[in-house]
């Protein structure tokens, strides 16, 4: 039984893999499926996504961790920090799959946070920068690793581009203190640590 939810999670991204690679999106997404509650914010297809300004900005893992964390936790778009996408320098040390997409943490300058990439059967007809956020997912699994639902090791060196998302998991693996993450994310370029090159 235990064996369930891991196989469950390997069977998800083996068809979204391929559906990627066929162009086509399979599944309807629902939040069971793809996230729970947030799934919609998670996945670019909320009502205030048109809100966000799609022109990454630099920045760094540090700066977003000092942010303050908001109370409650954001159910709708309601902060500057989930207004904008950001772009962050970044060793990917692991990565795994999980409910709604492949989960990477990131590190820099002693400073941890998370970055999801949606799977491709979670995107709907309203998500925004639904080409970017496929791309991202290629790089990852077409061009450097497969994610299924173990934690794995990595150690590429990338560019990793996503939308502002606050967290209400605080204390999951390679979190930002604050619980801020990029989810979705957007852009995903490698430039060292992948057996084959990644970019995206």
């Amino acid at each position: 039984m235990k064996l369930a939810a891991p196989l469950v999670l390997l069977i998800l991204a083996t068809t979204a893999v391929a559906a990627t690679a066929s162009g086509r999106i399979s599944l309807s997404p629902t939040a069971s499926k793809c996230g729970g509650q947030l799934w919609r914010l998670k996945t670019f297809s909320d009502p205030q996504r048109n809100s966000v300004a799609l022109i990454p900005a630099a920045t760094t893992i540090e700066a977003i961790g000092q942010r303050p964390y908001p109370r409650p936790v954001p159910r709708r778009r309601r902060t500057p920090f989930q207004h904008q996408d950001w772009e962050v320098v970044a060793q990917i040390t692991a990565f795994r799959l999980d409910a709604g997409g492949i989960r990477l943490v990131l590190y820099d300058a002693n400073s941890f946070m998370n970055a999801v990439i949606p799977i491709p059967s979670c995107l709907s007809s309203k998500t925004r920068a639904k080409g970017a956020i496929l791309s991202a997912w290629r790089a990852l699994s077409l061009g450097c690793a497969q994610a299924d639902g173990s934690w794995q090791p990595l150690g590429a060196i990338a560019y990793v581009s996503g939308v502002g998302f606050w967290s209400q998991r605080i204390g999951r693996r390679g979190a930002a203190r604050n619980g801020a993450e990029l989810h979705p994310v957007t852009g995903l370029r490698v430039v060292a640590g992948c057996s084959k090159r990644a970019n995206g």
